[in-house]
C-alpha cells in the first residue's frame, strides 16, 4: 500500500514537472519566436505614371513597424508589377497562401470583398476609434462593401478639370472660381467652339462625368436607371458637348496645342507632367488653371480611383496585420511619403492641408494646384457603387451608350439600353 502511494506521488511530481517544462517552453517560444507577416504589394505606380523609388513607402513602413514589433519578420516579393499583381494574388489565394496583408486596387476589391477573402475591420475600427472622419469620406468608402469595412484607403487619385486659362480669358471668361456648374461649363464650351479652330473639351469628359455632375450614379444596387430627371439632365449635357464636337475624338494633344478649353486629367498625370523632367515634353505656350469637375450645388461629382489595404480573412496574425495597415494608412510620416513619391494623394486631410504638401506642390514646376484646391476636390469625391460584377456591367453600359451617342440616338435608345442591361443581370 505504501509503495502504491509513493508511486502515485512520484507520478504526480512527474506530471507537474512536465507541465512546468511545457509552460516554460511555450513562454519562451512566444517570447522569442519571430512570427512572419506576409504582404502582397506591387511596387510600381497605381496610376501608370513614372515613380521614383517605388519601394520607398513600403520600406519606411516596415522600418517603423519593426521598431514597435522587433520580433516580427515581414516578407514580401519585390518587383511585382501592377499589371501582373491580380494574377499573382489570384494564384496565391488558390494555393491557400494568401498574404496576410493585401494591396487592393479598385478593379479587384469588389470580388475579394464579396467572396470571403477579406476580413471585416469593423471591430478594429471601433476599438481604435477610427472612422470616415479620419480620412476623406468618399475615399474611406472605397474600402466598404455592403455596409462592412474590409479595407483602409492608402492612396487616391482624383480627377481634376484642367483649363487653358489663356483661351478662357480670350473668350471673356476670366476670374472664374474653381467650381463650375454644368450649365456654366456647357456655355463656356459652346462659346469657345464658335471659333471653328477651337473646341470646348477633350473627349476625356465622358457621359459618366456628366451623370455625376447632376448627382446621378446610374446604378441602383446592381440595376440601372437611365430615365430619371437627373439621368436625363446628364445625358442632355453629354449630347450637347458631343454634337458640338461632331463626335470627333478631341485628344490631349490638341489641348497641348492650345486649341481646347478644358481637359479632365487625373491628379497623378497632372503632377507628373507639370514636374521636371516630364514637363519638358509637355511644355505649353499657355497657362493652366485647375478646376473641380463641374457639378450642381451640393453634389459630389469628382471621380477618383483609390487603392486600399486589407487583411486576409484566414490570416494567422490578425492583430499584427491590422497594425500594419493602420500604420500604412493613418501614420502622418508615411502618408507624407505617399504624397511625395507616389504622385497620387494622401488619404488624410491633415497631410493634404499641411505646409509639407504646400512645399511639394511649389517644387513641382508650372503647377497652379494648391493644397486648398486639392482638399476641396477630395471632399467632393463621388462614391462608386459596390457590387461584385460592377466593372463588367459598366463596360456593357458604356459600349451601348457610346454607340448611341455616335449615332445621335441616345435619347431614343435609353429605355432599350436599360432593358438590355437589366436583362443581363446575374
Amino acid at each position: 500500500m505504501k509503495i502504491l502511494t509513493r508511486n502515485r506521488k512520484l507520478l504526480c511530481c512527474v506530471l507537474l514537472l512536465c507541465i512546468a517544462f511545457a509552460a516554460l517552453f511555450l513562454f519562451f517560444k512566444f517570447k522569442y519566436s519571430k512570427p512572419t507577416l506576409t504582404i502582397g504589394i506591387y511596387t510600381d505606380s497605381s496610376w501608370e505614371v513614372p515613380n521614383g523609388d517605388a519601394d520607398r513607402v513600403t520600406k519606411l513602413a516596415i522600418k517603423k513597424f519593426k521598431k514597435k514589433y522587433p520580433n516580427v519578420q515581414i516578407k514580401y516579393e519585390a518587383g511585382i508589377r501592377k499589371n501582373d499583381y491580380s494574377n499573382w494574388l489570384t494564384e496565391k489565394i488558390v494555393k491557400g497562401t494568401t498574404p496576410d496583408v493585401m494591396m487592393l486596387p479598385e478593379d479587384i476589391f469588389n470580388l475579394l470583398a464579396s467572396n470571403g477573402t477579406l476580413k471585416s475591420l469593423n471591430n478594429s475600427l471601433k476599438d481604435e476609434n477610427i472612422s470616415s472622419s479620419t480620412f476623406y469620406h468618399g475615399v474611406f468608402k472605397a474600402g466598404e462593401y455592403h455596409g462592412t469595412q474590409y479595407a483602409l484607403p492608402y492612396e487616391t487619385n482624383p480627377t481634376l478639370m484642367i483649363a487653358n486659362n489663356d483661351l478662357l480669358n480670350k473668350n471673356g471668361f476670366s476670374n472664374l472660381n474653381s467650381h463650375l456648374s454644368p450649365t456654366k461649363f456647357k456655355n463656356i464650351c459652346h462659346m469657345v467652339s464658335l471659333n471653328k479652330n477651337n473646341t470646348g473639351t477633350t473627349s476625356d469628359y465622358t457621359w459618366q462625368d456628366a451623370q455625376l455632375a447632376y448627382g446621378n450614379s446610374v446604378f441602383e444596387n446592381s440595376s440601372i436607371n437611365l430615365t430619371s430627371n437627373k439621368a436625363r439632365a446628364g445625358f442632355s449635357l453629354i449630347e450637347d458637348l458631343t454634337n458640338e464636337n461632331g463626335y470627333q475624338s478631341v485628344s490631349s494633344n490638341q489641348f497641348d496645342q492650345g486649341t481646347v478649353a478644358f481637359m479632365p486629367l487625373s491628379l497623378a498625370k497632372y503632377r507628373t507632367y507639370t514636374s521636371y523632367p516630364y514637363h519638358v515634353a509637355h511644355t505649353s505656350s499657355f497657362k493652366w488653371k485647375v478646376f473641380q469637375m463641374p457639378s450642381i450645388a451640393n453634389v459630389n461629382a469628382t471621380p477618383a480611383s483609390t487603392v486600399c489595404l486589407g487583411v486576409a480573412a484566414k490570416t494567422a496574425h490578425p492583430t499584427l496585420s491590422w497594425e500594419f495597415i493602420k500604420l500604412m494608412c493613418t501614420d502622418k510620416e508615411i502618408q507624407r511619403e505617399v504624397i511625395k513619391n507616389r504622385m497620387g494623394s494622401s488619404v488624410l486631410p491633415r497631410v493634404v492641408n499641411s505646409s509639407f504638401t504646400q512645399k511639394i506642390f511649389q517644387e513641382e514646376q508650372q503647377n497652379t494646384l494648391t493644397p486648398k484646391i486639392l482638399n476641396t476636390v477630395l471632399e467632393n469625391i463621388a462614391i462608386t457603387p459596390k457590387f461584385r460584377d460592377y466593372d463588367r456591367r459598366l463596360d456593357e453600359l458604356n459600349y451601348l451608350i457610346q454607340n448611341a451617342l455616335k449615332n445621335n440616338q441616345l435619347n431614343l435608345q435609353l429605355f432599350s439600353i436599360r432593358h438590355q442591361i437589366n436583362k443581363n443581370e446575374y
